[in-house]
């Protein structure tokens, strides 16, 4: 697999919200204009978050890897947002409980195929605090991207 992931203009530095519900809205807005998802997206992934959370216990830097069904999608891709204060996603690992969540990799993927191989390239991504760091750290969203290439091997 050798895709380009990551587009430049799907990395969101900084952002804030007031919690999951408002991400999953200025999202969908945003990649519903692109053309990278359809109309039942913003309903769908909000369901598949609830039934399957997708926040992640990675350390002092928390990541969340929301996605939805690829029906969904219309390409293959990452949309990296770090927050400026962290958002409360539910526990990947136990749905009762929610917890601070530092950056944000949506996954896109328009066949199922598709998914197993970017779950991969995002754990490697995300097991090492130092990588995490690195991307909360990061203000420049070409600088971004080339982390993400470093970090993720020859997936992007």
């Amino acid at each position: 697999m050798n895709l380009n992931l990551i587009d430049g203009i799907d990395i969101f530095i900084n952002k804030q919200y007031s919690d999951t519900r408002e991400y999953f809205d200025d999202m969908y807005r945003y990649l519903f204009a692109e053309g990278k998802v359809n109309e039942q997206f913003l309903e769908n992934i909000i369901k598949r978050e609830k039934k399957y959370p997708t926040g992640l216990d990675t350390g002092v830097i928390k990541v969340a890897i929301p996605h939805t069904d690829f029906s969904n999608s219309n390409v293959t891709q990452l949309v990296v947002t770090t927050f400026k204060k962290p958002v409360k996603f539910k526990r990947m690992d136990d749905s009762d409980k929610s917890i601070p969540i530092n950056i944000a990799i949506m996954i896109l993927f328009n066949s199922a195929e598709k998914q197993p191989e970017m779950l991969q390239y995002i754990m490697n991504i995300v097991q090492n605090q130092n990588n995490l760091e690195a991307v909360l750290r990061e203000k420049n969203k070409d600088e971004m991207k080339k982390l993400f290439k470093e970090f993720g091997g020859l997936y992007l």
